[in-house]
């Protein structure tokens, strides 16, 4: 009797050949999607590994080969069915931060799934199989699997991850703007999110009881301000900031502001990552603050944030409105603009572009035009914050070849040359703009504020980089040329104050010196920025009194005026 029991119990259990099998046809149909989709080989192998580990740090807990694996990949088709839904919904594929940011807007996540039936089904399905089907294989399947066997197995694992994660190098800074890596971005997230919840937040601040919160206070102009034009120049520094570049000294012009001078800034990006520069600038704040997280400062602090240069502008009294090359959506970025204090933004589409890729002037004569029918409309001052793109990648192509205008000497690097023409159309264009200004509009005043977001890749091959060589393996100096932009204030009908005397700004303080250079009440947050420019010596991330700024960031946190979390 007890014989038969011990046979009808033996039934009960999958037969090994059958689980070996199902763990080598699993593995491979991972293995084969994680090469289909998980980008380049590096990244493939990488993730291959990860997910290896993953997988047998699980036998070594539950000491079954093939329940952690029908578990694991019923986890996977759920990660890749979200990650895709989210993807769809924003242009950004699932971040480990995701499950604080989205804690409590379940509403917003649960519109991203209409109209989308097969991820749905593909979520609803690896569910059923990671809880149901699991339990039943783990029901079918013996706990036989030594540990003897599996640690070592493990720990060969992770040495692979290891080493094969160096190889792979650093991660592309768009990566969670591509639209397959939908399992390795989700898994690397955790590193940065861990990163950020050691920080106690998104950026680094003071522990509690900092001096106490910013108080509010109305901004009320004693006469009417003048109207701000704020221009980001997209890839664009000073080619003075390299001797060994020999070019067209007209150039320089671009460069000066209406005392003659050019003010250098400090940027925290080069060859790309302009959102970086831009977070800076309209939030008043260093990137270099919210760590691995720096490059989701807009979409995870979308929604949330009151201490805003465009909200300053609007406390004051301005319309604000914005000039964007591509679409608003670009890089997940739609939510950021239109929370931040923007009224109105002319993307690409609003502004009739047929390509992200148009001359300054194109954007210049949209930007006039507009500021011709507010002034007929209204008395407010305007806000007009501009980008542009002419000076944007590629390189190995004339823009405009029609268009004649120096480029670099005989003897200047093909790339670096066609990047001077470029300058040289930037500044005929620039040029173009305060013409029209004061052409058309006579009675009105205008501050001018333009910046160059970072340094274009041609710069790289100064310093020994090949055209070849990928921007993330790139490394320089904070104070290195390379990381020095410039920031420009001129005036159409306005004369602007002195500009601080401080040889190099760092750029989280221009928002700030824009506020102060149009003579407006500055909130008690923008001017706590311009005391610490001082302090600092204009340095923001690496200011010597850091546990100042580190107090100002609490501050900011605990007036409501920037989120935790």
């Amino acid at each position: 009797m007890a014989d038969d029991r011990s046979s009808s119990l033996q039934l009960r259990y999958l037969p090994l050949w059958a689980r070996i099998a199902a763990v080598v046809v699993i593995a491979a149909l991972l293995v084969w999607r994680f090469r289909q989709a998980e980008g380049s080989f590096a990244n493939f192998i990488f993730i291959c590994f990860l997910t290896g580990t993953l997988y047998a740090a699980l036998v070594v807990l539950t000491r079954r080969l093939l329940a952690p694996l029908v578990g694991l990949t019923a986890f996977i088709a759920v990660i890749y069915a979200a990650s895709y839904v989210k993807y769809q919904a924003t242009t950004f594929v699932l971040h480990a931060w995701d499950f604080v940011y989205y804690f409590g807007a379940w509403g917003e996540v649960a519109s991203w799934w209409s109209g989308r039936p097969l991820a749905l089904a593909t979520a609803i399905v690896g569910l059923f199989v990671l809880f149901a089907g699991t339990w039943l294989v783990w029901r079918r399947e013996p706990a036989t699997v030594a540990r003897t066997l599996s640690l070592p197995v493990c720990a060969l694992l992770i040495g692979a991850t290891v080493y094969t994660a160096q190889a792979r190098g650093e991660r592309p800074h768009m990566l969670f703007n591509f639209p397959d890596w939908h399992w390795s971005s989700f898994l690397i997230s955790f590193d940065e999110s861990f990163e950020a919840i050691r920080r106690g937040g998104l950026i680094e601040a003071a522990p509690q009881n900092a001096p106490h919160p910013f108080a509010r206070a109305a901004c009320t102009p004693a006469t009417k301000p003048p109207h701000i034009i704020l221009i980001h120049e997209e890839s664009v520094g000073p080619p003075s900031l390299f001797p060994q570049i020999k070019y067209d000294p007209a150039l320089d012009s671009l460069f000066k502001s209406f005392d003659g001078q050019m003010h250098k800034m400090r940027v925290e990006t080069f060859g790309g990552g302009s959102w970086l520069t831009e977070s800076s600038v309209l939030l008043g704040l260093s990137s270099q603050f919210f760590g691995g997280m720096k490059h989701f400062i807009q979409f995870f602090t979308a929604g949330h944030l009151r201490d805003t240069l465009p909200f300053a502008l609007r406390d004051c009294g301005y319309r604000t409105t914005m000039f964007y090359p591509a679409f608003k959506g670009f890089f997940g970025n739609a939510k950021f603009f239109e929370t931040i204090g923007l009224d109105e933004i002319f993307d690409r589409k609003a502004q009739g572009a047929k390509t992200d890729w148009e001359s300054d002037r194109f954007y210049f004569d949209n930007a006039l035009a507009e500021i011709g029918r507010h002034v007929a409309q209204s008395q407010k001052p305007l806000f007009v914050y501009i980008q542009t793109m002419s000076a944007h990648w590629p390189y190995d192509i004339a823009f405009q070849p029609h268009i004649e205008v120096p480029g670099g000497a005989p003897g200047t690097p093909p790339q670096i040359s066609e990047y001077l023409r470029r300058l040289a159309m930037a500044r005929i264009d620039y040029d173009h703009l305060k013409t029209e200004l004061a052409q058309r509009f006579p009675n009105e005043q205008f501050l001018i504020v333009q910046y160059g977001d970072h340094h274009a890749m041609p710069v790289a091959e100064l310093y020994g980089y090949k055209d070849q060589d990928d921007v993330k393996d790139m490394t320089f100096a904070p104070d290195s040329p390379a990381m020095t932009t410039y920031y420009g204030v001129d005036g159409v009908n306005y004369a602007p104050p002195p500009l601080p005397k401080i040889d190099v700004v760092d750029v989280g303080y221009l928002g700030a010196i824009l506020l102060e250079e149009a003579r407006l009440p500055l909130p008690a947050s923008w001017r706590e920025r311009l005391r610490l420019m001082n302090v600092c010596g204009g340095r923001y991330y690496d200011c010597p009194k850091r546990e100042e700024v580190l107090a100002f960031h609490r501050r900011l946190i605990d007036s409501g005026l920037l989120p935790k979390y």
